[in-house]
């Protein structure tokens, strides 16, 4: 049987929640997660390459130089906030296309209320289903008795 330990251990590796923070820097390192913001006429631009209407482009930097940025693209999402996954085409970004950058990252906030929320959703079920109690094998009363 899984304990609750090891269920709410495992809850938080598989699932996280993140967050998008402004870059630190105007030149990302390769392989950060970021989403860039496209401009109205950068979107236009690459709307041959990416699809019309595009407003930000997520996935990984792969290179940055004083023309633009690389990504290896793993979401696009339109102006009317239609999101599409892509497979990790890679995609270059002129700078002028480009009004903002911000950066992928793990919110430790979220991703522990949800992994709380979620542990506790799937040792209820656990109970329902006839798991062991929790206080079965640790020499106390599972009924709550006094002592």
């Amino acid at each position: 049987p899984m304990s609750p330990r090891l269920v709410f251990s495992l809850i938080i590796s598989l699932m996280g929640c993140y967050t998008y923070r402004p870059l630190a820097t105007t030149a990302p390192e390769p392989g950060t997660r970021v989403s860039a913001q496209l401009s109205g006429q950068g979107s236009q631009q690459l709307a041959g390459q990416i699809g019309p209407d595009v407003l930000h482009v997520e996935g990984e930097v792969v290179e940055v130089d004083s023309a633009g940025l690389d990504l290896v693209v793993r979401e696009i999402e339109s102006f009317r906030g239609i999101r599409s996954d892509w497979k990790g085409e890679q995609v270059r970004l002129p700078r002028e296309a480009v009004v903002g950058i911000q950066e992928r990252r793990l919110s430790i906030g979220g991703t522990g209320l949800m992994g709380g929320v979620m542990a506790v959703g799937l040792y209820a079920i656990y109970r329902v289903l006839g798991g062991p109690g929790l206080f079965e094998g640790t020499g106390g009363q599972a009924g709550g008795g006094g002592r």
